[in-house]
């Protein structure tokens, strides 16, 4: 009588890791997602993010608590961040500011998980992976969108936000070593145009239209996505932040039975 065929084993854990997106302010989102991740028992070792995904992430990375994540984030002020008149770029050294309250002088080698942060090189004309150095400035690069911040000086490189070439960093993820990419995007209707002539509203849909094409790069390269509708939220203010963590958690939630089969759990 056959009986291998009873024995198959369980196939093995498969390596999972995440690809957080940036969106501005509509990152909060990215708690809600981890939140449920959490709750959930999925914990990823390989984290890659772009501007707001490389704030949370680097707090995820660092070994913080998801709640106290969220406690960091509902205190913090926009106006600590931006700074001065509109149209004039603020230094994003409020950013690395804000980051070294809670991670100080920490270097990438320290984190206890393997993260890394995606920027472009304005000189190069290239997109670059940060997985070295201070990880607060590291990150403030990542966030300083032409226009609104100052570019950010790292080893003669002018680094901004890295939303600029790759969104949704899910090929760094995959670079990094993980099987399974789970992305989870916070504004996944940044494509939209605008019907108005005026030079302003002209480039910020040039911008959305350019930023909606990389995404769709991420999007094809991850194996598994977490879409959190955001549209009616603002990417430049924190007004409704408890429910865009709702909608991030939601959306992440009703995602979990994928990504476990999708992980061999």
């Amino acid at each position: 009588m056959r009986i291998m065929g009873l024995f198959k084993k369980k196939p093995k854990p498969k390596v999972g890791g995440l690809a957080l997106s940036g969106g501005g302010a509509r990152g909060y989102a990215h708690l809600g997602a981890l939140k449920a991740f959490d709750e959930a028992g999925l914990h990823f070792n390989i984290i890659a993010g772009t501007s707001a995904g490389s704030i949370v992430g680097a707090l995820y990375s660092a070994g913080a608590k998801i709640e106290d994540i969220i406690d960091a984030a509902e205190v913090l002020d926009p106006k600590e961040i931006r700074t001065g008149p509109l149209f004039i770029p603020s230094p994003a050294q409020k950013i690395e500011d804000v980051m070294r309250r809670y991670l100080g002088n920490m270097t990438f080698d320290k984190l206890t998980k393997k993260f890394a942060c995606v920027a472009v090189d304005l000189i190069e004309a290239k997109q670059v992976v940060l997985s070295e150095g201070v990880i607060a400035r590291a990150v403030s690069a990542s966030c300083a969108v032409p226009g609104v911040f100052r570019p950010v000086v790292i080893d003669g490189r002018h680094l901004v936000d890295g939303g600029v070439l790759n969104t949704i960093p899910s090929d760094v993820v995959r670079m990094m070593g993980a099987d399974v990419v789970i992305a989870v995007d916070v504004n996944p209707t940044r494509g939209f145009g605008t019907s108005s002539l005026g030079m302003l509203d002209v480039l910020q849909a040039c911008l959305r239209i350019l930023t909606a094409q990389n995404a769709a790069l991420g999007i094809a390269a991850a194996d598994i996505l977490v879409s959190a509708p955001l549209r009616e939220f603002s990417a430049s203010k924190k007004d409704g932040y408890l429910e865009m963590m709702e909608v991030g958690y939601n959306a992440a939630k009703a995602m979990i039975p994928n990504i476990k089969s999708a992980l061999a759990l």
